[in-house]
Parts: C-alpha cells; structure tokens; sequence
C-alpha cells in the first residue's frame, strides 16, 4: 500500500504500521477475504480473557489491530530461546484454556508456533481466519498435532525439536486426539496453498500422530485396572 510501512507478511495478508499509532497495524488479505467475521471472533474471545490481539476495525480485506511486541513461539524456538518440549505444553495449553471458555468456544484450528507471540503479557494466539465453531476439541489438538507432525518428518534442521514438541502436546492432554486424526487428515490436504509434496507427505504425518497418541493412551506396567 502506498505510503505505508510494511511490517509483516504471511501466506495470506500483509501487515502494515499506522502512521502516528504505534499501537495499532493494519492486515489486509491478499485475496481481498471478508475479515468481519474473524474481527467480531477475536473481539468477543478478547472479552473473555483469551490471548488474542485487540481489534479496533475489521471491514472487507481490512483488520485493524493491536500491535504485539515479541517473537513469534516459532522464532524463539529457532533462536533457541524455547525448548521444543514447554512450546508443545504451551499450545496444549492454550487449546484447552480456549475450548474451557463459556457459550460456544471456537477452534482454532491452526494453531501451531507461528501463530503464537511470546508478549510482555504473555503468549498471544493470532491468526483466528480458519477458526470455526462446532468442533469437538480433539480436532483442534489433532489439528495442532498434525502440523508439528509433518515438521517432524521433513528433512530439515527443525524436524527433531517438532517430533519433542509433539510428544509434549500429546502428553498434556486435553481432549481425545485419535478419533480426529483422519478428519484432521483431510481438512489439512484441503488447504489450498500445499504443495503436492506436503500432500503426499500427509498420511505418513497423520500415521505419526497416531502412533504417539496411542503410545500416550496405554497403560503403564503399573497401573491397575
């Protein structure tokens, strides 16, 4: 945009400071998305102590909101600032404060490191577009879980911390991850922006997913019946 500073960019918008407010930005979708839905989503989530930035405005491609100091759970955990275990923790936690909220709480259902800022105030979850209601809980952990699990399998230099980060979302709990694996599955190879690689890589990430979560599921030689 003309005039203004570009501060960010995602898969699908561009962040952009407001002249003379340092404490608000603008993100405008590249696809010219209805941002509406997302804004009251947020607003009404913020109104009920959740961790999400303040929205002042959201009209046609245009959201308006709190500006957040910090790195992203994915940028600290690159610079080796977070362990890959307490950041698997983190967004367990953060599913399940989300999905204890009263009425008719939303998932978010991408909710992964990037989509986490480490505050002054705390962690705070962005990036509400793909949130839906109506959901049971485990679909939003498998949807998490699925994520860090195609991370685990990738060649890169990320892919042992995503497999520990992994673990310790499927070792905190808080809602049944199994019975969602495949649902998770399917919605994630209908994202528009996968490559024909990262969908050919699903079932083998979603067979990950599985195995962990039954690994967590049985019973040690301990216990009792």
């Amino acid at each position: 945009m003309d005039g203004l500073e570009i501060v960010g960019r995602g898969r699908t918008a561009d962040v952009y400071a407001l002249p003379g407010d340092a404490r608000w930005v603008l993100r405008r979708c590249r696809n010219g998305g209805d941002t509406t839905r997302e804004g009251r989503l947020m607003t009404r989530l913020a109104e009920q102590g959740h961790p999400v930035p303040a929205v002042r405005r959201a009209e046609g491609p245009d959201l308006v909101m709190e500006r957040l100091t910090g790195p992203t759970l994915l940028d600290a955990l690159g610079a080796g600032t977070y362990e890959p275990g307490p950041a698997g923790t983190l967004i367990a936690e953060l599913l399940a404060g989300l999905h204890a909220l009263p009425g008719a709480p939303p998932s978010h259902l991408d909710l992964h490191p990037g989509n986490v800022v480490l505050t002054d105030r705390g962690p705070v979850v962005i990036d509400w577009e793909t949130a839906e209601e109506g959901h049971p809980p485990g679909l939003d952990h498998a949807m998490s879980a699925l994520l860090l699990a195609e991370v685990a399998l990738s060649p890169g230099p990320y892919a042992p911390g995503a497999r520990e980060a992994l673990v310790a979302l499927l070792s905190a709990g808080g809602a049944p991850v199994l019975p969602h694996i495949g649902t998770a599955r399917d919605r994630r190879a209908e994202g528009p922006r996968l490559t024909e690689e990262e969908r050919a890589a699903l079932d083998g990430a979603a067979e990950l997913v599985a195995e962990l979560a039954s690994a967590e599921t049985q019973p040690t030689s301990g216990s009792h019946r």
